[in-house]
């Protein structure tokens, strides 16, 4: 079992669980290997070398990426902690609203007044 970070940006770290999951047939005999990984920014819940696991998640070149993780021998839930959906939310809030105010500049600024004094301003006047 191996646990390492990789660097998305300047700020945000990828935790990166790494292990094998020996799966077994009905007569107890060891029929396979599988490469298991859990990415997240952490993780709840623990595994340790030994323990009997279910786990789920989806196949993807040979190696599967587990979204859950069940440990059988202790009973603990191991899942992968993300960014919290309310933060992802306000993001993109932010993110909206930032584009409406550039769209709104672009459209008033190719469909808006061209500029200069106003209509009724005096013709003979100069500063």
């Amino acid at each position: 079992m191996q646990l390492r970070t990789e660097q998305r940006s300047d700020r945000d770290v990828l935790s990166v669980l790494i292990f094998r999951l020996e799966r077994y047939d009905d007569a107890g005999k060891r029929v396979m290997l599988v490469p298991v990984e859990m990415r997240g920014i952490g993780f709840e819940g623990s595994i340790h070398d030994g323990d009997w696991a279910r786990v789920s998640g989806r196949m993807r070149a040979g190696t599967l990426l587990a979204d859950r993780l069940h440990n059988v021998t202790t009973g603990a839930d191991v899942r992968a902690t993300r960014t919290p959906r309310w933060q992802l939310i306000i993001a993109a809030v932010i993110i909206c609203i930032i584009a409406a105010f550039i769209i709104a500049g672009w459209i008033s600024m190719f469909t808006g007044d061209p500029g200069g004094p106003p209509d009724d301003w005096p013709s003979d006047w100069h500063p």
